[in-house]
């Protein structure tokens, strides 16, 4: 997937957020024919797949609000097929990084700079996607 500097720099932002927080990367951008998990990280008892929404505004809404039931079941199917080629005993967890931010130009380099970050821990049960995949 070709994602673009905001997305990017969100991904970079929720990545950090997680290292801080004792997580370990396990994957980036895993992609299957059934779509994409943007971070997949683990500590000693979950393995946690992470959606990471960025904006610059809040004219698209709130990124919590944009994984609609189609993006969970493309979630819980990319996950089910990790975990089939990875043999990890942790529990999963779907978590969900909402972030807001904004660009600026510092020393004559686009930077981003991130407003508000929310995590989402469990933001994505089985109960989401009504028990079929």
């Amino acid at each position: 997937m070709n994602l673009g500097p905001t997305g990017r720099a969100g991904e970079d932002a929720a990545l950090e957020m997680l290292l801080k927080n004792g997580f370990e990367l396990v994957a980036r951008n895993y992609q299957t024919p059934y779509g994409e998990i943007d971070l997949i990280v683990r500590d000693d008892r979950y393995v946690v797949f992470v959606e990471v929404k960025t904006r610059t505004g809040v004219s698209r809404g709130s990124g919590y609000r944009a994984v609609n039931f189609r993006k969970k079941q493309k979630l819980f199917k990319t996950a089910l097929l990790f975990l089939r080629e990875n043999e990890l005993t942790l529990q999963p967890r779907f978590d969900l990084i909402d972030i807001e931010g904004h660009w600026f130009v510092a020393e004559e380099k686009e930077q981003f700079a991130v407003d508000k970050m929310r995590w989402f821990k469990n933001a994505i049960t089985a109960a989401d996607y009504g028990g079929y995949i």
